[in-house]
């Protein structure tokens, strides 16, 4: 049972910071989250306590909207091409009834935004059409401002305007993957393996059911451009949030998988769904209580979710959420994540505990970067195992780490540079993660990942 008495409450959240995003949009959103969660500091600023769900025309909402935003974010199509529309504006929520409209995310019923204090109204294709326009002034990090010079784009343009990363293919790393199939597969199990008479490894259907995880990869990938297609939040806002998530997953002490599952449905959640930054803490907490009923055999209460955000969402608030995000998924939630497919790499070191244990701080690391949300869970799943091998003094990527991962050498490096450059910075990139592998109990894997970079580096 969850001990409320050991866990400090999150003393604010994401709709807890709007005032200092009105005040200052430079701010990083971090310190709205790390000073509740963290250092127990008082609510920064006491929010109405019933806000409305779809509240994007209204005036608070605008002027978050024009601080953080000074040039519109690139837009793109939706990655699934039968959702080619105006993404902004959901037009088929607009006759829904009040209990649907009560857990609805955003409002769909103005097809404008408007500043009440300057006067201006813009419509949803004049504003999509000046977010397109823009996008050639984003694409590259130099830009032309208003007075004809030359400006350097700020980070959290090119942030917003990341490319997904995925691996390579062509004939030559083809024939490498149908070697090794050729060397390792075995269509009737080795009596001299120990997995064989291991009824938990089922190895007669290991590969079928290996082969069927891959498929689930693919099928339940998010949309990697759904960012652009949100009118309030960003990436920094979402690297933040799962900050949080890490921290609450952590405090409760679930599994790795329920971790994994839970920006999984945010990822997948938010490819459909336009969310207003005020609810967006609403969307993670209660995409952490469904990956929980999923992967747990203890999940947390609607009680302790309720504590732990200090009252600032309901018992009703997280009920309605979590009903109306699974019926957005159409109860689709059997994402396989990174962890199966890392225990089955392992065997091709004999489920050596070194290499696999590290993997999973720096499989942990990709969370919270934008190019890898649409990333297969395989393939960071072996991008994290190669990385860990190297670091601890094994550069070997045998033809057996090719069966059991998926995967050459050739197309993992460009995932585990990507991680690696992620790690040079950790304690800012992803504070909780960093810190939780910090910890003896998790045999202080970011400390032997920052020593070996320092060490590399001098």
């Amino acid at each position: 049972m969850f001990d409320r008495n050991n866990v400090q409450p999150s003393r604010s959240t994401l709709a807890g910071g709007i005032e200092i995003l009105e005040e200052n949009a430079d701010q990083e959103v971090e310190n709205v989250l790390y000073r509740g969660t963290q250092k127990g500091m008082k609510r920064l600023e006491k929010r109405q306590r019933r806000v409305a769900l779809g509240d994007v025309t209204s005036q608070k909402a605008n002027k978050i909207h024009n601080a953080i935003h000074n040039k519109f974010h690139l837009t793109r199509n939706y990655f699934d091409k039968e959702n080619i529309h105006s993404p902004a504006i959901q037009k088929e929520q607009k006759n829904t009834g009040d209990d649907e409209r009560n857990c609805l995310l955003v409002d769909s019923s103005d097809d404008s935004f408007t500043d009440e204090e300057q006067g201006d109204e813009y419509d949803i294709d004049d504003l999509l059409s000046r977010r397109i326009k823009d996008q050639q002034l984003q694409t590259s990090e130099v830009y032309e401002d208003s007075d004809g010079e030359m400006q350097e784009a700020s980070e959290e343009d090119v942030e917003n305007a990341v490319e997904p990363l995925s691996p390579i293919n062509n004939d030559e790393i083809q024939n490498e993957l149908d070697k090794a199939f050729e060397k390792y597969f075995q269509s009737v199990p080795n009596p001299l393996d120990d997995d064989t008479n291991d009824v938990v490894m089922v190895v007669e259907y290991a590969s079928d059911i290996f082969y069927y995880l891959r498929e689930l990869e693919v099928k339940y990938r998010p949309n990697p451009y759904y960012m652009q297609n949100q009118i309030e939040l960003t990436w920094p806002f979402r690297r933040t949030m799962i900050d949080w998530l890490v921290q609450l997953h952590f405090r409760f002490q679930l599994l790795p998988e329920t971790l994994y599952l839970t920006i999984n449905i945010v990822d997948r959640f938010l490819s459909k769904k336009t969310v207003t930054l005020n609810r967006f803490q609403l969307v993670g907490v209660s995409a952490l209580f469904i990956a929980a009923k999923f992967e747990e055999i203890n999940c947390p209460t609607l009680d302790d979710l309720v504590y732990m955000l200090e009252n600032t969402y309901s018992r009703d608030d997280i009920i309605k959420a979590e009903q109306y995000m699974i019926d957005t998924l159409e109860f689709e939630i059997g994402w396989p994540g990174p962890m199966p497919f890392l225990r089955r790499i392992s065997k091709a070191d004999d489920y050596d505990f070194e290499p696999r244990t590290l993997a999973k701080y720096l499989l942990e690391t990709t969370i919270v970067e934008p190019r890898l949300v649409a990333a297969a869970p395989s393939w960071l799943a072996a991008g994290a195992y190669f990385l860990s091998k190297i670091i601890l003094g094994s550069n070997d990527w045998s033809l057996k780490h090719v069966f059991y991962s998926g995967y050459t050498s050739s197309q993992i490096v460009p995932l585990a540079s990507l991680i690696l450059e992620n790690c040079k910075n950790a304690s800012r990139r992803h504070h909780s993660v960093w810190k939780k592998y910090f910890d003896q109990k998790h045999y202080r894997c970011s400390q032997i990942v920052e020593e070996w970079i320092l060490s590399t580096e001098t």
